[in-house]
């Protein structure tokens, strides 16, 4: 059976098995050939060479039914889109076409950012119960921004506004 097909028969929830296994060495299309198998070591049992495995059957009729929202139709492209994107990185698009989601590092500095930031300015005429340190506290707290992060982030601080 083709992905195609498979994109079909999850519409419908008539997949015939548990894993979808796709070729390993080409780039996947419409036509790519498609293996169901029941569980991933039945891959080496039956010496599948050549293929992978991807998904399991509830998440490919998921992903079909994202695609087919997405898309407002049943597109087959859509569907291929989205079962990419989804296989790469475990999450749905929020729109066909979506670009690569950001590093984790780039997500993780712009949240501690945006903590960094909410702490407010630091009060004047307070001081920072950190040694050594003379910046004043941030509201609520005995620290200023900078130790009041470490202290809560248990990691140091990357700013210093």
């Amino acid at each position: 059976m083709t992905l195609r097909e498979v994109f079909k028969r999850a519409k419908l929830r008539e997949l015939p098995g548990t894993w979808l296994c796709l070729p390993s060495d080409t780039p996947w299309t419409l036509d790519s050939e498609a293996v169901f198998i029941e569980s991933e070591s039945e891959l080496v049992e039956k010496e599948i060479s050549g293929f992978k495995s991807t998904l399991d059957d509830a998440t490919i009729e998921d992903v079909v039914d994202w695609a087919d929202r997405l898309s407002r139709t049943a597109d087959d492209s859509a569907r291929l889109d989205v079962f990419r994107y989804y296989f790469r990185f475990d999450a749905f698009p929020n729109k066909l076409g979506a670009p690569d989601p950001p590093p984790a590092e780039e997500v993780r500095r712009r949240l501690d950012l945006e903590f960094y930031n909410k702490l407010g300015p630091e009060a004047p005429g307070t001081r920072c119960r950190k040694e050594g340190c003379m910046r004043g506290t941030v509201n609520f707290s005995i620290f200023c921004r900078s130790h009041h992060f470490e202290n809560v982030r248990r990691c140091p601080c990357p700013f210093d506004h």
